[in-house]
């Protein structure tokens, strides 16, 4: 007898040791959930469990740890159970039950879940009405993927933290990301034990990626530092930092290494909070995304002008059509010019942010189009990056299956899948909203993350209100011909030595007489690299101290396809008797009238001539061999002549010019063809002839 009151009593003393332990596991559980230590109290909350198995506070709580972490795929199956254990545990369960099947892309059981939530809780039915919204079109778009290979760049580049706002260089061979990695300049760590953010910089040498190495401790601080943007020649790095309310400042790749970052000014900057920026190719357009107030909703996407100046001017909201009641953050500016890209939780997506594409029209943008999936999922999806070619990008995202927090993926816009598959008849529930005629998609298979389940193929899937509006058939033209662009890489060269030089490189638009873009070569490489818009006649000129400035011109079709030019520009030396040849003057045929097209390469001829003010020079004109030689060496004679009147009427002493007409008599090559050899023969060309103590100057 004594002994069965022992072992009873052992019994009740151990039941009541569990139920103590499982009272501060869950307790301590329940307040590191609320920290958002989500990993930490998954652990707490599977201990309180081993305490009591099934118990419905431990397993919701479990589930919207798991929800709320990285692994949200393994909230569902603990979210059913509490549900069934307790359907009454909290008003929330349908509303958290809907996002645990939304991340499992089960968008019907999904939507079946929030309508629930929409009876018992009128509380947030605003809130699921959205997401029966995003289902309905989550189900289309999963259903009817792009033909796109999203691929993780590895443990090499990601970690197991967050890794972010890829940038890449135009020639793919350096690629610039925000990281909150152990090793930062700042040393601290936050409470969930990751790091400050830095900046990381790696080098592609042809089959990867080296390993990641901060990019300099001018640009990384003791405060949050991240990649904004990078400019199209890869010299301008914009930066957010956390200093101050968050603003974007500009460093500069000089001899080497970045400069300290400098802001941006007060019309950029704020004293809200600003989060990305892109810069146009021509460098006189700014989008970035700020959460000053006047907007729309939370972060909106502005846009400044570069004025006159050389300041930004007043940021103008991109409106509506772009801007929600929500965020709208990282754009990203093509180098054409004419397609933003963004992310937006405001957007109909498949799930938080995905990214959208929205073209300019005039002045404003179209609607945006949902860019799709397997690119969009239903994780944050953001920092899309595409190249100039449109074949290749990167993007941020927190999709499971990844090295950490947030990875950085690849995405390979050339992937063809080798079968496309017939979609099965299904039996399709009757649809939750009013339903319209969704546009036609082409359907293709591509490869799925292992962690999902493969898609049930529809042939109507669920329809939505605004999927006309956000997902059609243009978000399989990512790579539309007729926006594509022409990126020059060249050197610039000393013509003797072959030395690389720094020097001022200007893109002009012949036809409109504007500056597109203006640049300096590398002080140590003497690299560039220029962004051709398609369509339009271009003049490159180039100009360094003692050097004769050398001149090149460019026609881009206006459809034309993307092409990628090599140019070496080899600088001649300002001596007597140097000579180079006016690439962008031009004439009518048979007159000796300038062309408007001509004025932006005389005004670079002005501007050396008031620079050195004992610089002398001649014009000379030269002709093909077609028509009479003296009728030919008289109009070469009038061209040139044309050519000092113009310098002359705008503040050039004449006695400085010479005018001296050629005709045919020197060729620089044969005039049996015409691409290749009388239209090289057709040319005036500037000739020094007396320097005397002036110093030739840019």
């Amino acid at each position: 007898m004594l002994r069965l009151k022992i072992i009873l009593i052992c019994i009740v003393y151990s039941l009541s040791l569990k139920a103590q332990d499982f009272k501060k596991d869950i307790k301590k559980a329940d307040q590191l959930k609320k920290n958002g230590q989500y990993d930490k109290a998954i652990t707490f909350y599977k201990r309180a469990l081993k305490h009591k198995k099934g118990n419905a506070d431990a397993t919701y709580g479990l589930g919207l740890a798991y929800l709320f972490s990285i692994e949200k795929e393994k909230a569902l199956p603990h979210l059913k159970s509490v549900r069934q254990l307790n359907p009454k545990i909290d008003r929330d369960i349908d509303y958290h039950l809907g996002l645990a099947y939304q991340y499992h892309y089960e968008f019907r059981e999904a939507i079946k879940a929030f309508e629930r939530n929409k009876l018992r809780n009128k509380k947030n039915a605003g809130e699921a009405q959205l997401k029966i919204e995003e289902c309905i079109l989550g189900d289309s778009l999963y259903n009817h993927p792009i033909a796109a290979r999203v691929t993780n760049l590895g443990e090499r580049i990601n970690s197991r933290w967050h890794d972010y706002t890829p940038l890449i260089t135009s020639d793919g061979k350096k690629l610039y990301f925000t990281s909150n990695r152990a090793g930062s300049t700042g040393g601290k760590r936050l409470r969930d034990g990751s790091y400050y953010e830095d900046i990381y910089s790696c080098d592609w040498d042809g089959s990867q990626w080296s390993t990641p190495v901060n990019i300099s401790t001018k640009v990384n601080t003791r405060y949050h530092d991240a990649a904004a943007s990078i400019s199209p020649d890869g010299k301008t790095l914009f930066v957010y930092s956390e200093k101050g309310s968050g603003d974007i400042y500009i460093s500069n790749y000089l001899n080497g290494d970045w400069t300290i970052p400098s802001p941006l000014s007060d019309q950029i900057n704020s004293v809200f909070w600003e989060t990305s920026v892109s810069i146009t190719a021509d460098g006189k357009t700014l989008y970035f995304a700020s959460e000053r107030p006047g907007g729309l909703g939370g972060l909106d996407i502005y846009r400044s002008e570069l004025q006159e100046n050389g300041e930004w001017g007043k940021a103008r909201n991109l409106g509506p059509e772009i801007n929600t009641s929500k965020n709208e953050d990282s754009p990203v500016i093509h180098p054409d010019g004419q397609t933003l890209y963004f992310s937006s939780s405001g957007h109909p997506g498949i799930g938080g942010f995905d990214i959208f594409y929205s073209k300019l029209d005039g002045k404003r943008f179209q609607k945006p189009v949902n860019i799709g999936y397997p690119i969009n999922t239903v994780h944050d999806d953001n920092y899309f990056v595409i190249s100039a070619d449109r074949t290749r990008a990167y993007y941020a995202s927190q999709k499971s299956g990844g090295v950490g927090m947030a990875d950085i993926y690849y995405i390979d816009l050339t992937y063809q899948p080798d079968i496309v598959k017939e979609p099965e008849e299904v039996e399709i529930a009757e649809p939750i909203i009013e339903p319209v005629a969704i546009n036609e998609t082409i359907e293709t298979e591509v490869e799925e993350p292992k962690q999902m389940e493969e898609p049930v193929e529809i042939e109507k899937p669920v329809e939505s209100k605004n999927k006309d509006q956000y997902f059609d058939k243009s978000i399989l033209e990512l790579r539309d011909k007729k926006e594509v662009v022409t990126v020059i890489k060249g050197t610039v060269l000393d013509a003797s030595t072959a030395t690389p030089l720094e020097a001022q490189i200007r893109l002009v638009n012949n036809v409109t007489n504007t500056l597109a873009a203006e640049i300096y070569s590398d002080p140590i490489t003497g690299s560039f690299e220029l962004i051709i818009p398609h369509g339009g006649n271009y003049g490159v000129s180039t100009k360094r101290r003692d050097y004769l400035f050398n001149s090149i011109n460019f026609k881009v079709p206006a459809f034309s396809e993307y092409q990628e030019i090599d140019l070496s520009i080899f600088m001649d030396k300002a001596k007597v008797g140097s000579k180079v040849i006016l690439k962008n003057v031009f004439f009518d045929s048979g007159s000796s009238d300038l062309r408007t097209e001509s004025l932006a390469e005389l005004e670079v001829m002005k501007v050396l001539l008031t620079d050195a003010p004992n610089l002398k020079v001649q014009i000379n004109g030269h002709t093909d061999n077609v028509g009479a030689a003296v009728y030919n060496k008289v109009l070469s004679k009038k061209r040139a002549q044309s050519v000092i009147d113009y310098l002359v009427s705008h503040g050039i002493d004449a006695s400085r010019l010479q005018a001296k007409g050629f005709g045919e008599e020197r060729p620089l090559v044969s005039n049996d063809d015409e691409t290749d050899g009388r239209e090289i023969n057709r040319r005036t060309e500037i000739e020094i002839t007396a320097i005397g103590d002036s110093e030739i100057v840019p």
